[in-house]
């Protein structure tokens, strides 16, 4: 029996919803509470994004979503995110979606948002 709260079980929905759409390609935290932010406008932004991520690995447990972990330091900094695919798609690691989603093509895009945001 679900004992979360109707939104949360309704963020999950989404979420899944949102992976299923496009199951070609992985998405980050961010990008699934981009696609979800109108559900709670009044919801601070860190809290959101916590609860979108909670929804989602929630989803891995369940069989219903992927995920895997990325990570890059650059200028002293050490920035993580986590990505997450539809388990609809046939790719089962974060590389098979392509050259450009291998560790090291990822861990340059999230070091190059430290540079643009003059960290």
């Amino acid at each position: 029996m679900d004992t979360r709260p109707p939104q949360s079980a309704g963020l999950k929905d989404q979420i899944e919803s949102s992976l299923n759409d496009s199951p070609d390609r992985p998405i980050c935290v961010h990008g699934l509470y981009e696609t979800i932010k109108e559900a709670d406008p009044a919801a601070r932004r860190e809290d959101m994004v916590e609860s979108v991520r909670a929804a989602a690995e929630d989803l891995v447990q369940e069989g219903h979503a992927q995920h895997a972990y990325v990570s890059a330091i650059a200028i002293g900094a050490h920035c993580e995110d986590e990505v997450f695919w539809s388990s609809r798609s046939p790719n089962q690691h974060l590389e098979e979606f392509g050259p450009e989603f291998e560790q090291l093509a990822v861990a340059r895009r999230l070091a190059s948002h430290f540079e643009c945001h003059g960290l």
